[in-house]
Parts: C-alpha cells; structure tokens; sequence
C-alpha cells in the first residue's frame, strides 16, 4: 500500500513522509484456557483491546498500569464498551478498534486463522487507502488516483466487504460484521468514493 500511494501521489517525499501506519489489526487467537464463562469473556475483551492495560501518555514510553489492574478487571468481569462481541454459534470472538480475539470451539466448524487474517489485511488495506484519499481532501488537494483504484473500485470494494457471500459461513458474518463495525471501514469508503467521483467522473 505504501510503495502504491508513493508511486501515485503528487508529492512523493511528502507522501512518504506521511505514511505512518494508523489503522493496525491485530489477531489473537485463544485455543486453551482454564477461565469459567465469564473469565473467558474478559479475557477475549482484553485480548482485543490491551490497550486498557497500559498506559499511553508518552508513546515513547508505554509502560504497564499493573498486574492489580488486570487482577480488577477479571474480578469485575470486564467488557470495552465500544468492543463488539460475535459467537456464530460455536465459538466465541470479540473485535475492538485495532485487534480480534477468537476462542475456537469446534475445529471443524471454526473460523481458521487464515479466513481471520485475510479479512484483516483487506479492511486494513482499504482504511489505509480511503484514508489517503480523505486526508487529501482535508488538505485541501484534489484526490485523484488510477482508474485501477478510482472510485468504482471503491464502490466494488464497499460492496464485495458488506454484502455476504452464498457460501459464508455464520461465524463469518457476524466476525465480517464485528470488523466492519468498529472499523467505521463502510463510511469511510462511501467518503472517499463519493470524492474520488466528484473529481474523476
């Protein structure tokens, strides 16, 4: 993503320059544990959001909050309040701002880490390239991209992620919607469609 948006922006040392990641999914995936129903829940929480357990004042120096705090929130039951839960049916997984946690119950059944990934790479490449496109516009730049990623590749894009698939399986919508959800990914890529429209019809 960054080798193309270097290579078509109209500013290369800037683009460059402003290239810094802002959207980082991560996964985790959980497969043995000795946590009852609720630890489990808080857990998965934790897992998908770890952020709740540091303190980020100085970005420089992340340091712990302390083991009384992960102690307090596995005491209380702990869940993020802007964390979307999913469970299909079979397993269980929660998704926060930058990461998925994923409990699988049924190999079988189950979502793999591959079809997790996969999802991942695509919403992130997408919110990095519809970012782009916003971020020109607050700069007061006209965006404008390659007809390969113009925007009915957006439109394309928008639709191929929202709308599901004959063969999807239940965990994997619900895990889809999950991320999509607390991405704000769909927004985001109608902003920068309707952009790209306006200046390349």
């Amino acid at each position: 993503m960054a080798h193309l948006l270097a290579r078509h922006s109209g500013d290369k040392d800037q683009s460059a320059q402003s290239l810094i990641p802002q959207y980082v999914l991560s996964a985790y995936e959980l497969r043995t544990h000795s946590w009852s129903s609720a630890g489990l829940d808080t857990a998965l929480q934790l897992l998908a959001t770890p952020s709740v357990l540091v303190n980020r004042q100085n970005p420089a120096n992340v340091v712990p909050l302390g083991p009384r705090v992960e102690e307090a929130k596995f005491r209380d039951g702990w869940a993020h309040p802007e964390a979307v839960t999913f469970d299909g049916g079979v397993s269980r997984g929660v998704v926060g701002w930058s990461g998925v946690a994923y409990h699988p119950q049924s190999d079988e059944r189950a979502l793999t880490t591959s079809q997790i990934v996969a999802l991942e790479l695509d919403v992130q490449a997408l919110w990095a390239l519809s970012s782009h496109i916003l971020h020109m516009i607050e700069d007061g730049q006209d965006p404008v991209m390659p007809t390969a990623y113009g925007w009915r590749f957006l439109r394309s894009a928008y639709f191929r992620l929202t709308t599901a698939r004959p063969t999807e399986t239940a965990q994997h919508r619900v895990m889809r919607e999950a991320i999509l959800a607390t991405s704000e990914l769909p927004d985001r890529l109608r902003a920068a469609q309707d952009a790209l429209r306006d200046n390349n019809p």
